[in-house]
């Protein structure tokens, strides 16, 4: 058999393969750290001024907007999916992802240029829970 007949053939999961609720949770967790982490850096920056604060809350946008588009495409394929629809799910989530940062991340700036380094920071820390969370995916 070819190994292009093999890529477009169904398969039967086995195992945790069998049902997405593993990966939805851990999906769960990373968008609830990243609001999260978001929310308490973005507290923290308004010891700053409110429009820093606001700033902040754009970057967990920024950093929560695209990977829940993310995850919503690359879950959308079932177990059991041929692996070239997953494949083509992935890039095309992953493209759409990295346009949609790039696009928010203009709009941000036009409306938050004088308030860059929260901005900035916020988005940073809370893709910075990725680590945290998939570390611990990893472990379970």
């Amino acid at each position: 058999m070819r190994s292009s007949e093999t890529l477009d053939r169904p398969y039967t999961p086995q195992g945790v393969w069998s049902t997405r609720g593993p990966a939805l949770r851990v999906v769960a967790r990373l968008l609830s750290a990243q609001v999260g982490i978001g929310v308490g850096i973005s507290l923290l920056w308004a010891l700053d001024s409110v429009g820093a604060m606001v700033a902040g809350l754009a970057g967990t946008l920024i950093a929560l907007l695209p990977t829940a588009y993310y995850a919503a495409k690359v879950f959308s394929k079932a177990p059991g999916t041929p692996p070239r629809q997953v494949v083509r799910a992935f890039y095309v989530g992953e493209v759409v992802r990295l346009i949609l940062t790039a696009a928010l991340f203009i709009i941000a700036l036009r409306w938050f240029s004088g308030d860059f380094v929260p901005l900035i920071t916020t988005y940073a820390a809370a893709l910075s829970s990725y680590w945290l969370i998939l570390l611990g995916a990893l472990r379970t």
